[in-house]
């Protein structure tokens, strides 16, 4: 994931170095925060050390964080290429006497969790001290953080139930935080411990009468049950993964999607769009004619439409439990029908483990104080 950045560090740029287990638990919140300071043209820079690359790795054959581990990494591939805002160490971008941090040196043990720890310290004490730049540590490991407090390197220690982009803002840029756009905390699926959600309720009016409307949007906006936050992940990482597919699929075709010599009124649709703006249903109609895609009822790019945002589409919890077997199921045979749909036909049961969890869960059917899961890492 090593990449050169399209602009120079410098004093003025911020560093922020990820641990797994934020990535692994944070991941939504991490995203906001990133296309938060991208779009106010912010000097910040996300940090993943090589080692957290690796743990990532690992983490996909683990059954209860194998669809966290997946989402992280299809994301991370997606922003390192962007070269904006995300980065992966770079060999070279360490303390070691080496100068490359792959390299074991005398009396260091490699692959153990103290040993990664070891190696993200050092990535962070790079760009404190060799490139000078304003640093930061976000992790949930105590014994880390207080090995970067040690050396002068201030670390973000995420609480579960509050943690959001602002916090993030206000740790990189102190007071001047109050004047950028920055979100505050909202929900997220993370996995297997049970957390309380707190929702605002809307009040009836004088005669007790409860105000649905309102109430929906409010749901809509800020969705709280279970199976919409998991609905939302897998429309991102699915709808991410199909472009992808498309992209390898397509090879240099791709690169002609939105040009001026595909802007035909005979041509489809999807042809005249750069391919960054494709829709899940603009991918499957062009998959559909290199290769004949398996249909179902739900069909893919309904299911993968956020909720109200098409004819058919709806939040997770409208969505039976069999609709949303099909889905996947169907998903996963779409990846089967080319070598390069790996991505897909290994995300299905990933997430179909914590599908088939929140089915069984009992839950309120509008999800307004239920309780939902969460998951504890502790890499």
């Amino acid at each position: 994931m090593d990449v050169e950045m399209q602009v120079p560090l410098t004093e003025r740029w911020a560093i922020i170095v990820l641990d797994t287990n934020i990535l692994l638990e944070f991941l939504d919140i991490i995203q906001t925060f990133v296309s938060e300071a991208e779009q106010q043209r912010l000097p910040v820079l996300i940090i993943i050390p090589g080692a957290v690359i690796h743990e990532l790795d690992v983490q996909k054959n683990r059954e209860s964080l194998s669809w966290f581990a997946r989402r992280a990494s299809t994301w991370l591939l997606k922003k390192v290429k962007e070269r904006r805002s995300v980065k992966g160490q770079a060999l070279d971008e360490t303390c070691k006497p080496s100068g490359n941090w792959k390299v074991k040196e005398r009396g260091e043990e490699l692959g153990t969790e103290r040993a990664n720890d070891g190696l993200i310290l050092d990535c962070c004490q790079y760009f404190f001290r060799v490139r000078q730049c304003r640093t930061f540590l976000c992790s949930k490991d105590k014994l880390l953080a207080v090995e970067a407090e040690s050396v002068g390197i201030p670390t973000l220690f995420p609480n579960r139930g509050s943690f959001c982009s602002r916090d993030i803002a206000l740790a990189v840029f102190g007071p001047e935080a109050s004047m950028l756009r920055f979100s505050g905390h909202f929900p997220s699926y993370h996995g297997n411990v049970m957390e309380k959600t707190d929702t605002v309720g809307v009040k009836g009016d004088d005669d007790g009468m409860d105000i649905d409307d309102d109430s929906a949007v409010t749901e809509l906006v800020c969705p709280s049950h279970a199976l919409d936050l998991l609905h939302l992940q897998v429309i991102d990482h699915f709808s991410e993964l199909l472009l992808e597919l498309v992209a390898k699929v397509a090879g240099p075709e791709a690169q002609k999607f939105g040009a001026a010599e595909m802007t035909s009124r005979h041509a489809p649709a999807y042809t005249q769009k750069q391919l960054m703006f494709w829709t899940a249903s603009d991918s499957l109609e062009f998959l559909n004619t290199k290769k004949t895609c398996p249909h179902s009822s739900p069909r893919v790019e309904v299911f993968l439409m956020r909720p109200y945002e098409g004819r058919g589409a709806r939040r997770g919890q409208d969505w039976s439990r069999r609709d949303w077997e099909v889905a996947l199921s169907t998903l996963g045979k779409i990846g089967d029908l080319w070598a390069d749909g790996a991505g897909m036909r290994e995300s299905v049961p990933a997430v179909e483990v914590h599908m088939r969890r929140v089915f069984e869960l009992a839950m309120r059917p509008t999800g307004v104080g239920m309780l939902h899961y969460t998951t504890s890492t502790s890499l």
